[in-house]
């Protein structure tokens, strides 16, 4: 009862936030396709029609949900990344907000995974997606430009190690998914230190 009325006092911002996280939530943990707008409408504990005044039907709240994710990835990353940060800064920032995020992220990759497997298709869907990974691409050559420029990294086929950094970040929610374990965190961790021995100058001396 106290959830309940906790939960009809929350301002729209607020009740919003709410049904995107829960249905986020509901479309990882079944399949988004069976999930229907009364299911997310119970667990928020609001009716149909009030979930109806915030979205307009499943499919905008299944792309509200996915880009609410992307959202709080974005903005937890900007907020880690110092303003004029050294590039491995820069790329270390993007690693550890995913493992700060951990738990959303897991849900969004799921999501995502499924939608990709499922054979339908949503134009803004397929472009919220592309521009995510579009965005991670973009961010990580660039921090590697940077450093690769200034002598600060190894010699690295940009385009190349952006993408693999990229794919070992995904790969790493599939294989905990896939495993049913915890080691996201400790995975990414690992990542990380992979990075930074990937970019470390050598020296050539002859010692």
């Amino acid at each position: 009862m106290t959830a309940r009325s906790a939960r009809k006092r929350l301002q729209p911002a607020e009740r919003r936030v709410l049904i995107l996280e829960e249905a986020l939530r509901l479309f990882a943990s079944r399949h988004f396709s069976v999930v229907t707008v009364r299911d997310i409408a119970l667990v928020c504990d609001i009716n149909v029609g009030l979930l109806y005044h915030y979205f307009e039907n499943k499919d905008d709240l299944v792309r509200r949900a996915l880009g609410h994710a992307i959202e709080q990835l974005v903005a937890g990353y900007e907020e880690r990344r110092a303003a004029g940060a050294e590039p491995l800064a820069e790329i270390l920032a993007w690693l550890d907000i995913h493992m700060e995020l951990a738990p959303t992220l897991a849900l969004m990759v799921k999501l995502m995974s499924d939608y990709a497997s499922s054979g339908l298709r949503d134009a803004e869907l397929d472009v919220l997606i592309a521009g995510f990974y579009g965005r991670e691409q973009q961010l990580l050559e660039g921090a590697l430009a940077r450093g690769v420029a200034s002598g600060a990294f190894a010699p690295v086929d940009i385009a190349r190690t952006a993408r693999r950094i990229g794919l070992m970040l995904d790969g790493i929610f599939h294989a905990s998914a896939s495993r049913g374990d915890d080691r996201i965190v400790a995975d990414i961790a690992d990542l990380a230190d992979f990075v930074r021995e990937l970019l470390a100058v050598r020296s050539v001396s002859g010692g």
